[in-house]
């Protein structure tokens, strides 16, 4: 049966229960331990994890501590998919991320060092001050049993927000505060419920002057030829060249996501047949219900525990 691993963003951190559900495995401890030395040793900055992933959510999701949420999230995923791989023997035949996920999958494939990870994340995200002036991200579900049409994706690029589609019925839409607002009063009129998701506009066009400003820093960036399959949930298009799996890096926080496309190419092009959420949330699992797939979706830690009992 071909497998794919499937590594989740920002959402992994949002509930306490999640944060400390794979704290115990020596592999996540490892790599926590490793980023801790990378913080004193790069940023002369002495951290902890442990403390860190204490802190209110609202704390832990601030602009000022994003790019080490981004790190404990690498540090969590990147141990849980090792120790994964070791108790099966060998490792999944895909891996995809979505949004920050992408950075533990890079690690774990093999395409991107975790020293490398760590430094560039947090110092690359340094210069992004200002971010949440401009607009934020904001969650948009159609009515159970609805999906937005045609007309809808039409409306929001005349309206200038930029949409990522998870299912058919969810998106996350990134924009301008006075754009966002139109689209809240659609969805009054739709009948759609809307949420707010972040509060700078990650995946839209906005943030492209932030990353420019730290393009040709970012051309020192190194990155490999993966030794385990990567698909793209931004391209929904396998990624081999390390070149290509670094413009992605540079490029995906001003780009919209295509999870749904993605997984439904997975299966129908590769033969996926089960998908494993890295996790430690079930927020892509919870996504799964809405793609039109026939697949089986489990959580590592359940496969975990099933190994052990």
């Amino acid at each position: 049966m071909a497998v794919a691993y499937i590594f989740p963003g920002l959402n992994a951190l949002i509930r306490k229960s999640d944060r400390n559900r794979f704290s115990h495995l020596p592999e996540v401890q490892k790599y926590f331990a490793k980023a801790e030395e990378i913080i004193a040793t790069r940023f002369n900055k002495n951290f902890s994890f442990r403390e860190f992933l204490e802190l209110p959510t609202e704390e832990i999701y601030s602009i000022k501590n994003i790019s080490l949420a981004a790190v404990a999230i690498c540090c969590i995923q990147t141990g849980v998919a090792e120790r994964l791989r070791d108790e099966f023997g060998h490792p999944p035949d895909w891996v995809m991320g979505c949004s920050l996920g992408d950075l533990a999958r890079a690690v774990f494939a093999g395409a991107y060092s975790f020293e490398d990870a760590v430094f560039n994340h947090i110092w690359f995200t340094q210069r992004i001050d200002g971010i949440d002036q401009i607009g934020r991200n904001i969650g948009v579900l159609a009515p159970k049993s609805e999906i937005f049409q045609e007309e809808d994706y039409i409306w929001f690029a005349e309206t200038q927000v930029d949409v990522s589609c998870l299912t058919p019925r969810f998106l996350n839409i990134g924009g301008r505060y006075e754009d966002l607002k139109k689209v809240e009063e659609r969805a009054r009129d739709k009948g759609w419920n809307t949420m707010n998701i972040l509060d700078y506009p990650a995946h839209s066009r906005y943030i492209l002057p932030y990353v420019l400003a730290v393009e040709s820093d970012f051309t020192h960036v190194r990155t490999f030829t993966p030794q385990i399959r990567i698909f793209s949930s931004l391209s929904a298009q396998e990624l081999t060249d390390p070149k290509i799996i670094k413009e992605e890096f540079l490029l995906s926080i001003t780009r919209t996501i295509h999870w749904s496309e993605a997984v439904q190419k997975l299966v129908q092009e590769k033969g996926i047949r089960k998908f494993i959420n890295v996790g430690p949330c079930r927020s892509l699992s919870g996504l799964m219900r809405d793609i039109p797939v026939n697949v089986e979706t489990v959580e590592a830690f359940e496969v975990l525990e099933q190994i052990h009992v």
